[in-house]
Parts: C-alpha cells; structure tokens; sequence
C-alpha cells in the first residue's frame, strides 16, 4: 500500500482499483479523522482511545484499502453500498462513467 492510512491523500493513488469506493471511503475519513484531542474533526464523537480512530474512521481506512484492491473484513459491505449509491442515484452519473471508462483504459493496458 502506497499511503499512510493515518493521512491518506485526498486524491485515489496509481494503484486505486476502485475510484468511487475511495472517494466515499475518504470522506468518512475527513468527518471522523481524529484530532489532537481526540475528538473526530467533524462529527465531533470522542475517540475510546486517543492513540487509534474510532469505529467509523477504521471502517473508513478499511473502505480506502478495499479500493486500493487489499481485502479487509469490511470490503463485502463498502462495495454493497457503493453499488447502492450508484443504484439510487446518490453518486454522480459523470462519475461513474468517468470510472467504467477509467477501468477499460486500465483494463486495455494491463491485459486484463
């Protein structure tokens, strides 16, 4: 994995399978990426433990390594809703072309 799950990019890296699934996954982070205080920054919910995330920004972390291609406990949910989102209409059309047509492109290149 090429980035610091405690500071992830905002930005999908080279190696992202899933652009969308990072996207969804990195604004999870944003509103439950810890403080100093332990606080999440925009949720506002404490953190049990000051040194580790809470709940909702591990399943964040896990959601940004399932779309990195790494297999986590909770890949099977993150891809579920992110086709629930795409179905309801909650994710962009554009975006979800832009993505179809990235994964051909990469599909072409890659042979696979």
């Amino acid at each position: 994995m090429s980035f610091d799950v405690d500071n992830p990019p905002v930005e999908p890296p080279d190696e992202c399978q899933h652009r969308l699934l990072w996207r969804l996954a990195r604004a999870l982070w944003e509103a439950h990426r810890p403080d100093s205080a332990g606080f999440c920054v925009v949720a506002g919910c404490w953190h049990e433990n000051q040194r580790d995330p809470c709940r909702l920004a591990q399943l964040a972390q896990e959601g940004m390594r399932t779309a990195c291609g790494e297999a986590t406990p909770a890949s099977p949910p993150w891809i579920a809703v992110t086709r629930e989102r795409l179905a309801a209409g909650d994710i962009d059309p554009t975006d979800a072309v832009a993505e179809v047509l990235w994964h051909h492109r990469r599909a072409r290149r890659t042979g696979r």
